[in-house]
């Protein structure tokens, strides 16, 4: 599980770094809610025990919620320092990282329950489909 999930990390991370933006794109946003998905399936799939239904959404939303906020403020951070340090062409003081950060903060709140309700709804259908092809099968 640790290896799946590091890898989904490593990829997404990689495809977040390569577009030249300072706030999480549409193209970002996608990208993100696949990777949840696939991580709260990950999650969800490698428990010691089938869980209830209500176990799976609350678990695919912790996992959904947490790695959300570690991709969009890594993606931020490293467009930050990639992309946009103060070149002094600046009209004006430039932005800070915490300036940016709190600016965007309210934005990254509203994209995170918007990804958060697909990547739950994703990570269920999938596991509960999952769950009951194998019991089908003993």
């Amino acid at each position: 599980m640790k290896r799946t999930v590091g890898l989904i990390v490593a990829v997404t991370t990689f495809f977040l770094l390569v577009t030249k933006s300072l706030y999480v794109e549409r193209i970002e946003l996608y990208v993100i809610i696949v990777s949840l998905s696939l991580i709260a399936i990950v999650f969800n799939l490698t428990s010691k025990q089938w869980k209830k239904s209500g176990e799976i959404v609350a678990s695919s939303a912790i996992v959904g919620s947490v790695f959300f906020w570690v991709f969009a403020l890594t993606d931020l951070i490293a467009d930050h320092f990639m992309y946009f340090l103060p070149s002094g062409n600046e009209d004006g003081r430039p932005l800070p990282l915490v300036l940016k950060i709190q600016e965007f903060s309210d934005d990254l709140f509203i994209a995170s329950i918007t990804a958060l309700i697909p990547a739950v709804l994703i990570s269920f259908l999938s596991t509960t489909l999952f769950a009951k092809v194998i019991t089908k099968r003993t």
